[in-house]
């Protein structure tokens, strides 16, 4: 039997001993843990990242294209990352940082959604976005209207807004368009007319302000859909009222009997801007209300008589003469009065 002595003698020399030493150190390496696990926060290999993915839709389940992903950090550490969604809707952020993170998904014409995440190392996070649409503007028109009667002798200024909107989820999605004019009290509604028409003629006697005041201000038209996102239109500005009391039909009138192809004549201003004229028939069917024959357009600035081309039926009728400037604006002489025998 050894005795105990002896072998600490052994072990202090062995330990003491540089061949020993080594051995010792190599033997305590040999037991230390590896660090070349990615999933190991000591890892030279560990990345501290995660990836996210998700989609992007409209509330009918549309896929919306070219939509903004972007994450946002809650720390100052890490930077922000920005993604676009592909043809299907779907994204895909890698390299996220593990940690607590603002998620925003945007897109013009529709309401921005954000979600909050608290991502965790490797491990994939899924989510999916719903974008509420916004009503769009495809069209707006501001014009001016002014109209001569004869009978009862009558002037009469109007007003017309019109604008053509779409809603990503339809045209039920839109609740109520209206206009505003700057520096006036007054709210316009608009109304729904067809496809994604609204519009509304205003008379010069309800708003309060007369239209010559009201040329050259901002007019805005304002669309609210039924979730109550408001949406408005870029500055509108009425050009001009074409307020011309002498523009006039010569001949026929009060009555004037003529052939089938009467030869219409009139008088009218000097005008100062490039303008056509419109010629409007109309047939006056005994004891129902009139019915427009026929209008021509684009008569040259230069013309004061026009041949109606149309065989015009038997009977009593009416003409008016109207001038169109390049905006839209128009006004319309009080009626010449014939009939065809």
């Amino acid at each position: 039997m050894s005795d105990p002595k002896k072998l600490v003698i052994s072990e202090s020399k062995v330990t003491n001993s540089p061949i020993g030493y080594c051995l010792v150190v190599l033997l305590l390496l040999a037991c230390a843990p590896e660090r070349d696990n990615p999933y190991d926060p000591n890892s030279n290999f560990y990345t501290n990242k995660t990836e996210i993915l998700g989609s992007c839709k409209n509330r009918v389940m549309v896929p919306i294209h070219n939509a903004r992903i972007c994450l946002l950090p809650l720390s100052n550490k890490t930077q922000t990352l920005v993604t676009f969604t592909n043809e299907n809707g779907n994204y895909w952020l890698a390299d996220c940082p593990a940690e607590s993170v603002l998620l925003i998904a945007e897109k013009d014409g529709f309401v921005s959604e954000s979600s909050y995440l608290s991502l965790q190392a490797y491990k994939s996070e899924t989510l999916n976005f719903t974008l509420e649409g916004l009503p769009k503007f495809l069209k707006t028109e501001v014009t001016s209207y002014y109209c001569l009667l004869s009978n009862p002798p009558y002037d009469s200024a109007v007003l017309s807004i019109k604008c053509e909107i779409a809603d990503e989820e339809g045209q039920s999605d839109i609740a109520l368009v209206f206009a505003t004019i700057d520096g006036l009290a007054d709210t316009l509604p608009l109304f729904f007319k067809s496809g994604n028409a609204y519009e509304n003629l205003f008379q010069e006697e309800s708003l309060s302000e007369n239209l010559d005041n009201i040329v050259g201000r901002d007019i805005f038209i304002n669309a609210i859909d039924r979730f109550g996102h408001q949406v408005i239109s870029s500055p509108l500005r009425l050009i001009r009222i074409i307020r011309d009391n002498t523009l006039e039909t010569i001949a026929p009138v009060g009555g004037e009997i003529t052939s089938a192809h009467p030869l219409l004549e009139w008088r009218s201003a000097n005008y100062l801007f490039a303008h056509t004229f419109f010629c409007e028939v109309y047939y006056l069917p005994p004891y129902l209300p009139p019915v427009l024959y026929h209008r021509y357009d684009n008569i040259p600035a230069q013309t004061a008589t026009f041949l109606v081309p149309d065989s015009l039926i038997a009977g009593y009728h009416y003409w008016q003469i109207g001038v169109l400037d390049s905006y839209g604006n128009w006004a319309k002489s009080a009626e010449g009065v014939f009939e065809v025998r």
